[in-house]
């Protein structure tokens, strides 16, 4: 596509920089100034003459009115209609603009992630704090820019920015959305809950779409992922970011909460402004805050740090368990062992390395969404798979490598999406291949279900004995432990293999299963594979109630809900807004204990201000007088609390006939950790009620601030 033009107005355009389907960019050069500048042309579908252009033309005067060096200056408008009455494009519109010399930020982000670089920190907080006083100007002016991602931040190089990144410009406010053609969608990976929502873009939009770019600039992926736009819509309004420790371990659980904080999905709870993220960023990162911006008071507070790692330990082949726990990641376990064929020979396979991961988790906001990931690794220890090798070769009980399932952390509210999608092999010693065949890897279903094909991960190459696969899922992010529990390892034609391992066994080479015999004391004869589902995939006490995606999952929205509620209660006290932070305060009562109790903490008539779907089920809520088997779904009865139901699905997983004295002293560690969560929600709960009881004047008395600072550190750390 071309203007076919030479000249617009006065300004004689001299090379196109860029084109696509309804734009061109060209550089072009104003002789009255002696300079160059910048031409975006938009080829769209409105009249030149509506009430859409008017509105166009009037928010581009309104941008072109701010002055500042870090929002790029227009100065002029060209709109010309088209002289086509059959095309489709019924004007073009031509918006005169500064030249900056320099690349974009999503051209500085593809060079860093090609080069696996992450920005120093000074560099990052220098960046953020020129973008955050632009932002924060346009917001005084009564401008929000509702449009912000890395392709409409200019990085301008000169002399002055040698050895740096290079100095922002912001570009594209949003009122290029009024000339977007019909049918025609933005890309959603920046866009606010609310945005998606069809609500207008606020001051607080923008610092989620900033807490956007924070999280890829430091992770080097974007917080929510996917190929179809409205799968990652419903991402931004549903589902909590990956943790950004998850994809990138050198991020600090300081970093870590600003930036969670940021992408919060209840505006109120982000930050109040672009230059208070910036204050947080600068102390999250040890460095200097600059001195352009001001240290107002309600800067977050960041926690402290404590050390998770050290509960899950690997466990020696000599015991000779069917169960060893993997390292400590982001994972459910998967551990592969040797096992004689059926003619009793075989060949001694090693136990494969295992590597130990620590990591520091911070008593913020963000530990309680990253819990998920932590309670999915753990809980998927205890129903660790078993690679069970069928060649000649094999000694009894030997360890042969990992696997583990993987979350890719793309949830969605209403189904077990984006748990558990992924999987991860790692195998030690492996014989390489007979000559013209390969190993191929499967994930089967249960051994009962004959109507499921089994799910080829493809062929496992072997490198020096070892083998590793990352099998990434498919597009709709399935679960695969609610379709799977058993894995298999063929050796077959390496051109021409079979596409149903299950007819001919003789290839099998390595076999795993989940224990699916149900406990003898299991009074819904559930085993241990039921119970991991139900914990992390669908529970018969939430399914009923229209939750899907597992108690684990739940259990840690409504708690990291909870600190958000706590947080923003705190700031409120800042900003002297007692009704809000009463509210707050009612709201966090309602999670606690639920639709159902929450009545009994509150003052007779008091509305219930919690969302009535997600809060069905009580973080504590009282234990049953007469308690039913876990799995009962009380489908006429209020439901246990999660706490409750998380410790007695623990306790029917480590009923299985199968379960090690490692999986039950796993499991008590499990429950301890629960425990001590339930004490701390408990201080939570009365600490809320104390507030509940106060008037306007003692809700903004000093003490009350040391109640509410008090109340936020027990609900983070939770």
């Amino acid at each position: 596509m071309s203007t076919g033009l030479r000249r617009i107005g006065r300004y004689e355009l001299s090379k196109r920089l860029s084109s696509g389907k309804t734009s061109e960019l060209w550089m072009a050069f104003d002789p009255q100034s002696h300079s160059y500048v910048t031409i975006k042309v938009f080829y769209t579908s409105v009249q030149a003459d509506s009430d859409s252009m008017l509105q166009f033309r009037q928010s581009v005067e309104r941008v072109a009115s701010l002055q500042h060096p870090n929002i790029v200056r227009i100065h002029d408008v060209f709109v010309f209609p088209s002289s086509d009455p059959d095309s489709p494009t019924t004007s073009m519109v031509c918006m005169v603009m500064d030249y900056v010399q320099g690349q974009t930020l999503a051209d500085h982000l593809h060079h860093a992630r090609s080069m696996g670089k992450i920005r120093p920190e000074a560099d990052l907080v220098q960046l953020f704090t020129s973008i955050s006083l632009a932002i924060d100007y346009a917001h005084q002016q009564g401008i929000v820019h509702g449009n912000l991602k890395p392709s409409n931040i200019l990085l301008r190089r000169d002399a002055d920015t040698a050895g740096h990144i290079g100095e922002p410009v912001l570009t594209d406010f949003d009122y290029v959305r009024l000339l977007r053609n019909t049918g025609s969608t933005t890309s959603p990976f920046y866009l606010s809950p609310e945005q998606i929502r069809g609500h207008p873009a606020t001051e607080r939009s923008d610092t989620y779409s900033l807490g956007v770019v924070l999280y890829e600039l430091c992770t080097g992926v974007l917080p929510f992922r996917g190929t179809r736009p409205i799968a990652i819509m419903m991402q931004h309004l549903n589902a909590p970011p990956t943790p950004p420790e998850v994809m990138n371990p050198t991020i600090s659980s300081a970093l870590t909460g600003v930036i969670l904080r940021s992408l919060t999905k209840e505006p109120g709870l982000r930050f109040p402004s672009a230059s208070l993220m910036t204050v947080a960023l600068a102390r999250a990162l040890n460095t200097p805050i600059p001195e352009a911006l001001s240290q107002p008071t309600s800067a977050p507070e960041i926690g402290h740090e404590v050390n998770y790692g050290g509960a899950l330990q690997p466990v020696s082949p000599a015991d000779v368990p069917p169960f060893v726990e993997p390292t400590p990641t982001r994972t459910n376990g998967v551990s592969a062992r040797t096992h004689p064929a059926a003619n009793g020979a075989g060949t001694a396979l090693p136990l494969a390395t295992g590597r130990q991961r620590r990591r520091k988790r911070s008593r913020g906001m963000w530990y309680l969404i990253a819990l998920l990931v932590l309670v999915t690794a753990s809980l998927g220890t205890i129903g660790t798979l078993l690679l069970l090798p069928q060649n000649k070769a094999g000694a009894p009980d030997q360890l042969v490598g990992h696997a583990f399932f993987l979350s890719s952390g793309q949830f969605n509210a209403d189904s077990p999406q984006g748990i558990n999608d992924e999987l991860q092999l790692t195998l030690s010693n492996i014989p390489d291949s007979p000559a013209g065949k390969s190993y191929y890897a499967w994930l089967l279903a249960d051994q009962n279900v004959s109507e499921s094909l089994p799910l080829s991960l493809g062929p496992l190459r072997v490198d020096h004995g070892n083998i590793r696969l990352l099998y990434p899922g498919d597009q709709r992010h399935t679960n695969l432990l609610g379709v799977f529990s058993r894995f298999l390892i063929t050796v077959d034609d390496a051109h021409q293999p079979t596409n149903n391992p299950l007819i001919d066994t003789s290839t099998w080479r390595y076999y795993a299963v989940i224990p699916v015999i149900p406990s003898p004391d299991d009074k819904l004869h559930f085993s241990m594979l039921d119970h991991l589902r139900h914990l992390l995939v669908d529970s018969p006490e939430l399914a009923i109630r229209g939750l899907h995606g597992g108690l684990a999952f739940w259990f840690v929205r409504n708690a990291a809900t909870v600190s958000a509620l706590a947080n923003s209660a705190r700031d409120d006290w800042r900003s002297k807004d007692t009704a809000t932070m009463h509210n707050q305060v009612i709201r966090i009562l309602d999670y606690l204990d639920g639709e159902s109790f929450a009545q009994t903490d509150l003052p007779p008539g008091t509305p219930f201000l919690a969302d009535a779907h997600t809060a069905q089920v009580a973080l504590l809520g009282p234990a049953p007088q007469n308690p039913d088997a876990p799995g009962y779904a009380y489908s006429n009865e209020v439901p246990p609390g999660y706490v409750y139901l998380i410790s007695e699905h623990m306790a029917g997983a480590i009923q299985s006939p199968q379960t090690t004295s490692d999986q039950r002293q796993l499991a008590v560690q499990i429950n301890t950790g629960i425990d001590g969560v339930k004490r701390l929600i408990e201080q939570v709960q009365q600490e809320t009620k104390r507030l509940l009881s106060m008037s306007q004047a003692q809700l903004l008395q000093p003490s009350t601030q040391a109640l509410l600072n008090d109340l936020a550190t027990q609900a983070q750390g939770a």
